[in-house]
C-alpha cells in the first residue's frame, strides 16, 4: 500500500464505530453523505483516493477526518487504507458507505446493530433480499443477476459457505475480526472487484455473511462511471481465477476424477461387449481420459505454486 497522507484538518478519531467512505472526485455529494453519516455514535473516515477536484476540503469540511492517497489507485486500494484506518483505530466495526449518495448513511448503524445482534462477521446491505425497495434499471438487475449466481455457485462448491445475494454491495459492516483479515492477511484488488476478493477471502477463512435490507438510489450523478461489459468481464474473470487458484483440488481435480472413473468404467463395459456403440467408445474414452488427466495435473501444479506464483 503506497503511503497516504491525512489532511491539516485531520480530527481525532474516539469512537469504536467507523463510517468509512471511499471517494473519488465526489466533492458534489460527499459533504452531504458525510453530513448524514455523522453521529455520536459514530466516527467517519474518507479516504480520497486522489482526486483531481476538491472532495478532500468538501469531506473535512462537514466534519470527517480524511485521508489522501497521492494518487488515484482504485476502489479497492481505497477500501485497503480503510481497513488499514480501522485496525490501527481498534475500531469494533467499520461500514463502509459509497460517496455518491446512493446509500443512504443513517442506516450504517442499523448494519452496526444487527452485526452485534447476529455475531456476523460481515454484514452486508442487500438489494437481492425482501424487505428492499431499491427500484434497479432492468439491464443493472440482469447484469447483477448473472454475477451474483456465479458468485453464490464459487461460495457453495468452492468453500462451502452460504451464498450471497448481493456479492457487489458497497455497503458493507466488518466486525473487528473481519478488519484485521482485511487489514492484514488479505491481497486486495486495486480495483472494482476487490468486493468479489472480500467475499471469496473471508469464505476461506471461514467467515460468515448476514444480508439485510438496503435500499439503493440509482437517482444520483453518475451513480456509476464504469462500462458494464468491461466491469462484468473483470468480474468474471475474477470469481473463476480466485476460485481456480484458491480451490484447485475442487474446481478442477473432482471433474478430473470424474472423467478418469468414467473412461474406466468405459472401458470396462466396452470390453464385457454390452455397448451398443463400440465404434465411439475408443474416442470417447480417449477424450475422458486426456481430459481427466489434464485436470487432475492442472489441480496439482496449480496446488503447488506458491501464492506469490499464482
Amino acid at each position: 500500500m503506497s503511503t497516504t497522507a491525512s489532511t491539516p484538518t485531520e480530527r481525532r478519531l474516539s469512537s469504536d464505530v467507523l463510517i468509512g467512505i471511499p471517494a473519488y472526485n465526489e466533492a458534489d455529494t460527499v459533504g452531504d453523505v458525510v453530513r448524514a453519516a455523522c453521529d455520536p455514535g459514530a466516527d467517519v473516515l474518507v479516504v480520497d483516493d486522489g482526486s483531481d477536484d476538491r472532495t478532500a476540503a468538501v469531506a473535512a469540511d462537514a466534519g470527517a477526518t480524511v485521508l489522501q492517497h497521492d494518487q488515484n489507485r482504485g476502489y479497492g486500494a481505497a477500501l485497503g487504507t480503510l481497513f488499514s484506518a480501522a485496525h490501527d483505530h481498534g475500531a469494533d466495526h467499520l461500514v463502509v458507505v459509497d460517496a455518491d449518495g446512493q446509500h443512504d448513511p443513517a442506516d450504517a448503524l442499523d448494519l452496526v446493530a444487527t452485526q452485534r445482534a447476529t455475531g456476523g462477521d460481515i454484514v452486508i446491505g442487500s438489494r437481492f433480499v425482501e424487505g428492499s425497495e431499491t427500484d434497479m434499471p432492468l439491464y443493472r438487475r440482469a447484469g447483477l443477476g448473472v454475477i451474483n449466481g456465479l458468485t453464490g455457485a464459487a461460495l457453495t462448491l468452492g468453500y462451502s459457505a452460504e451464498r450471497v445475494a448481493d456479492s457487489q454491495s458497497g455497503f458493507r459492516a466488518y466486525n473487528a475480526d473481519a478488519i484485521e483479515l482485511l487489514a492484514c492477511d488479505a491481497d486486495l484488488s486495486d480495483g472494482m472487484d476487490a468486493s468479489l476478493d472480500i467475499l471469496f477471502h473471508a469464505a476461506d477463512e471461514d467467515y460468515s455473511f448476514t444480508e439485510v435490507p438496503a435500499d439503493v438510489t440509482y437517482d444520483v450523478a453518475e451513480a456509476n462511471t464504469h462500462n458494464p461489459v468491461v466491469h462484468g468481464t473483470v468480474l468474471v474473470s475474477n470469481i473463476f481465477g480466485r476460485v481456480l487458484s484458491d480451490r484447485p483440488g475442487r474446481v478442477l481435480g473432482v471433474p478430473g476424477s470424474i472423467c478418469l472413473l468414467l473412461g474406466g468404467l468405459l472401458t470396462r463395459v466396452s470390453i464385457a461387449g454390452v455397448t451398443l456403440l463400440s465404434a465411439f467408445v475408443p474416442i470417447l474414452v480417449t477424450a475422458l481420459l486426456l481430459t481427466g488427466s489434464g485436470l487432475l495435473g492442472a489441480a496439482l501444479a496449480i496446488g503447488r505454486m506458491t501464492p506469490s506464483d499464482r
